[in-house]
């Protein structure tokens, strides 16, 4: 289970920490934050209706884990989106000061 938490972790950390360059990237970034997510969420749902707990990667969970879980992870989620919407919008704003810049020199 460690394993796979580190593997979300690094793909979180790679959506927070790279350059955004169009809106269709920030969507394309944000609906895959978002689909791992409900992915695991309708999973657990789906599991939670015939029994207590449900086994994911050899590790049991219960109904009040998996509600932490699935809190703790949308939380990051709208944190790395914030972020990708941070680094977006710096990117926009320098770029279109360094246009603004070169034009002017002209």
């Amino acid at each position: 289970m460690s394993f796979a938490i580190l593997i979300l972790i690094f793909f979180l950390l790679y959506a927070t920490l790279s350059k955004y360059d169009s809106l269709l990237r920030v969507i394309y970034m944000t609906m895959i934050v978002f689909a791992l997510t409900f992915a695991f969420i309708a999973y657990g749902i789906f599991k939670l209706q015939y029994s207590e707990s449900f086994s994911l990667l050899d590790t049991n969970i219960n109904l009040i884990a998996f509600l932490h879980i699935s809190a703790a992870w949308l939380l990051a989620d709208l944190i790395v989106l914030s972020k990708i919407i941070k680094n977006y919008r710096t990117y926009v704003e320098v770029n279109s000061n360094f246009n603004q810049s070169e034009q002017a020199q002209e």
